[in-house]
């Protein structure tokens, strides 16, 4: 890669040293301690206390450090005796957990952001909003082009007199670019958090030491000035009361704390990342295998690539400004900068819940289940943004000698290798009497500037009944002293032992936990001298199912045989105990113990889920002699059977299905699938019309055709793919129709409305509801009129007498079985009814005559008119407006003789259609 400019002549890639697998030491600042006194200790109490221990040299709150002439420790005891105190400790110095290395770098970022979908979480959100991610390091480069735009003020603890945050060191530079190095502007590295804002908060010095005190007082300022994530990418052994009191307080302010977990290599914890309220993150190389160097134990929370990390360095310490970056350091702010993109999607989240989320949506990676080395596994920044998750990292292959039952019987040498996180190695060597034997175990090359796995040699040998004998491991690396650096090359674990007659056990494993699928070579021979020196006994002589195996039926039922006699009482439900691999819930198993096999067996109240790691622990039996046995566990993992048929029902209604199904009990549901074909023909999981897919337990189906059969197919989908039985149900179409015996008819008049609800095929079914609405024809709102049953013709019929003009409709709201349908519109207009007097209905010229009469229903106000037939067509002449009772009255003087015909006409309203009277004759003589 060249620098922002894009010059081609630009320098490559700077790569500093590496320190890994620096050996598990406190470091501890000399005759000094922490000190934080309770708060209602007033000022005095507290001058008056510190000039006990010697002169305070610089304060964090309430926080001050004490320096003395006593060493440290001793000062300590004096601390801790004092009233006005509430925490005391040794002020730690801590090494940050890595610094560049590896002389080339052959793979693009791509290649490790992929393995933690990085990518793929930037399609659902590019911004970190407000989030602010302090970096607690040896300060930022605050003028790399790659970082302009991207930082905040920050703030230096190790320095009184340089209040700027300048990295003389390079590291927090280096951790800063993988959070927030400019993304998508055309030159340098991507940062995890695209448009993420950094806080550099400088806590360690040039040498990439940092003391408590200042790391308390970074931690103290950065939550005062807003940041919202802290990463920590230094970590030493030390538990500090006082810096666990600074971890607590942040994280009560909804402050998320990210650490590194060390590159010691080793089981020993490391702080701050060991703390409870902390986000311990493991490294692994950019395929999600463990480093050989990264830290490891129960207090691993997550793990993420920590190999050949491209980021941002200082420019003041090397000419290259983009360095490669290895170690828990470099995986850390990977982490830091997903927790960012996550709370600034979900604001509201405490710190424990963006926690939970994270872990709850990692992949599961080396031994099944949650596991000291990738915590709850591998990050997955998509899925934990709501993307769709992801198959979990393969586990490597077991070879089955993972117990002294399964040990490979060896007589001179066997070379064969390591090939999953944590996998014991055992082997037999029998003896027909007492001798001694030589025993070593030499792995491949080991050479951290060319690996990311490596293989640390470690054998522990064991009598006939697991007692231990003696072990050896070798410490790494060698320090090659013309160079002053590490020495690499193949390393070699060896020790003579006198081996009793009879079994000798010899247990391998690689010190540092990872996998290396380089051959290792374990080598037995006579010699001359033996001896012993007894470790730990081991506690099972077998256990099954093996340990680290998979695909176990959901039937199994887990055993122990133990090493040595024990005391059966201490064997029950509480000392031997079957957990679920991911949550570590106990899982509900009774315990029989059968004392002459040293057997325990537990059967499980319930199948065993499948898919799913359990872990077997022992912890709390004791041995014959009233020790305790040393506590034991063992994973497997069950295997992953197809799911189970759904329990799916579809139930019709008008132009929709309503579809329910019972989610099953799966611990790798991927999503539930739905699909549909008009007609009878049942869906394959490729075709037909895709109704749903997701988690939910019900779905409403809906834009669907009147008259038309629908059949839905549905499956239950799990992570590796596997499909379900298909579940069918099938909704016939229908089709109601609906008449009326009458188009129209007058006021008090009685119309029979007839329907019919037949399947498409015309086949009936008596006792269907069928619902007849109506609606006045100036509404739009239909109203129930009657609730009816077909009959075995499927028929229907209602009288009614309408008021007013109306529109009819009926339906059939489906069931488990049918579609629902709906009838056209039927309007039947109704008339008032007009009665008509006409008197006298004979006059002479030049004398009146009256024509009355009622409208029913009385409409008030509204005008009628009298019409006279003339010239063979009816004329109005005069109107008049109804009364209260709907009463009207005509005066009639005609101008000329003869027979003259009149009517009363009611003319269409909203409600009702016109009406006529009778035509009345009147004779003018």
């Amino acid at each position: 890669m060249t620098g922002s400019s894009g010059s081609a002549a630009e320098p490559g890639l700077h790569r500093p040293g590496f320190a890994r697998h620096a050996a598990s030491v406190a470091d501890v600042e000399p005759n000094t301690v922490l000190v934080k006194f309770k708060r209602k200790a007033t000022a005095s109490a507290r001058k008056a206390a510190a000039s006990k221990f010697g002169a305070v040299d610089e304060t964090s709150g309430d926080v001050v450090e004490v320096k003395g002439d006593l060493p440290a420790r001793d000062l300590l005891k004096k601390a801790k005796a004092d009233p006005t105190v509430e925490l005391a400790s040794l002020n730690y110095r801590r090494q940050v957990a890595a610094v560049p290395n590896d002389p080339y770098f052959a793979s693009s970022q791509a290649a490790y952001l992929n393995t933690v979908r990085v990518p793929q979480a930037w399609d659902v959100s590019k911004s970190t909003g407000n989030q602010i991610v302090a970096v607690l390091d040896t300060g930022i480069d605050a003028g790399h082009p790659d970082l302009a735009g991207h930082l905040v003020a920050g703030y230096n603890a190790v320095s009184t007199t340089r209040p700027n945050p300048v990295d003389d060191n390079g590291h927090g530079t280096m951790v800063a670019g993988i959070v927030a190095a400019g993304t998508n502007n055309g030159a340098g590295v991507a940062g995890v958090g695209w448009s993420s804002k950094v806080m550099p908060v400088k806590v360690a010095g040039s040498n990439g030491i940092a003391n408590d005190l200042d790391l308390v007082e970074g931690i103290d300022w950065a939550v005062a000035h807003g940041a919202t994530v802290l990463n920590i990418s230094i970590a030493n052994p030390g538990d500090n009361p006082v810096l666990h009191d600074a971890v607590k307080r942040a994280v009560a302010k909804g402050v998320i704390v990210v650490a590194a977990a060390g590159n010691d290599g080793s089981d020993v914890a490391q702080y701050p990342a060991a703390y409870p309220e902390v986000i311990a993150v493991g490294a692994t190389t950019a395929s999600g295998v463990l480093t050989d160097f990264s830290s490891y134990g129960d207090w691993v929370d997550l793990a993420a690539p920590g190999w050949d990390i491209v980021t941002t360095g200082a420019r003041n310490l090397s000419q290259s400004p983009y360095w490669l970056c290895s170690g828990t350091s470099c995986a850390a702010p990977i982490v830091a900068g997903v927790a960012a993109l996550v709370k600034n999607k979900w604001p509201g989240f405490t710190p424990a819940q963006l926690e939970a989320r994270l872990k709850a949506y990692a992949r599961d990676a080396g031994p099944r289940g949650a596991d000291p080395y990738f915590g709850a596994g591998m990050l997955d920044a998509y899925a934990a943004l709501g993307g769709r998750w992801a198959a979990d990292f393969p586990m490597g292959s077991i070879d089955l000698n993972d117990s002294p039952e399964r040990a490979i019987p060896l007589s001179s040498s066997i070379t064969t290798t390591i090939s999953t996180e944590g996998e014991t190695d055992w082997y037999e060597v029998v003896s027909s009497a007492a001798r001694n034997l030589s025993v070593s175990l030499t792995g491949p090359e080991f050479n951290g500037d060319k690996y990311a796995l490596n293989f640390g040699p470690r054998i522990d040998l064991y009598d006939g009944n697991l007692k231990s004998l003696v072990s050896a491991v070798t410490p790494y690396p060698a320090t090659d002293p013309a160079t002053g650096g590490p020495k690499w090359g193949p390393l070699t674990a060896s020790t003579k032992v006198s081996a009793p007659a009879g079994s000798t056990f010899i247990a391998v494993r690689n010190a540092n936990g990872s996998r290396d699928t380089r051959p290792y070579t374990l080598t037995v021979e006579d010699t001359d001298t033996g001896s012993t020196k007894p470790g730990i006994d081991y506690p099972v002589r077998d256990v099954s199912p093996p340990d680290l195996a998979s695909g176990q039926g959901l039937d199994t039922r887990p055993s122990v045989t133990f090493a040595r006699d024990v005391v059966a009482s201490s064997v029950n439900a509480t000392t031997v105990r079957l957990r679920n691999g991911k949550t570590g819930a106990t899982i509900g198993a009774t315990v029989a113990y059968d004392a002459e096999n040293r057997l325990a067996v537990l059967t499980p109240s319930a199948a065993l889920l499948d898919n799913t790691p359990y872990r077997i622990s022992v912890d709390g039996v004791q041995e014959a002699d009233g020790t305790a046995l040393e506590p034991f566990t063992s994973v497997f993992s069950t295997l992953d059977a197809a799911p189970p048929k759904l329990t799916f029902d579809a139930s019709g209604a008008y132009l929709a299905a309503a579809l329910t199904w019972k989610v099953p009990a799966l611990p790798d549901l991927d999503q539930i699938v739905v699909r549909r074909n008009s007609g009878s023909q049942v869906p394959a999981p490729t075709t037909g019309t895709l109704v749903y897919s997701g988690t939910a337990a019900a779905y409403k189906n809906t834009g669907l055709a009147q008259g038309v059969t629908y059949t839905y197919a549905a499956w239950a989908k799990d992570r590796g793919g596997k499909l379900s039985p298909v579940a069918v149900s099938q909704l016939l179409g229908m089709r109601t129709t609906i008449s009326a015996s009458a188009a129209s008819l007058n006021y008090g008049g009685t119309l029979t409305l007839r329907g019919s609800t037949v399947r498409i095929d015309n086949k009936a079914y008596a006792g269907l509801p069928v619902n007849l609405y109506v609606r006045p024809k100036n509404s739009s709102t239909f109203k129930l009129l009657a609730a009816l049953k077909t009959t075995s013709t499927g028929t229907v019929s209602y009288a009614y007498k309408p008021l007013t003009s109306s529109v009819f409709m009926m339906t059939f709201p489906g069931n488990g079985d049918l579609m629902g349908t709906r009838s056209v519109d039927l309007t039947v207009q109704v008339a008032p009814t007009i009665s008509a007097t006409l008197a006298p209905t004979s006059i002479r010229l030049g004398q009146a005559a009256k024509f009355s009469g009622y409208v029913a229903p009385a409409h008030y106000g509204k005008p009628v008119y009298l019409q006279q037939y003339v010239n063979r067509a009816w004329k109005s002449i005069a109107s008049v407006k109804l009364s209260t009772s709907g009463a009207y009255a005509f005066g009639i003087k005609p101008a000329t003789r003869g027979q003259l015909v009149y009517r009363v006409w009611f003319p269409a309203d909203a409600d009702h259609a016109q009406a006529f009277t009778p035509n009345r004759i009147l004779t003018v003589g």
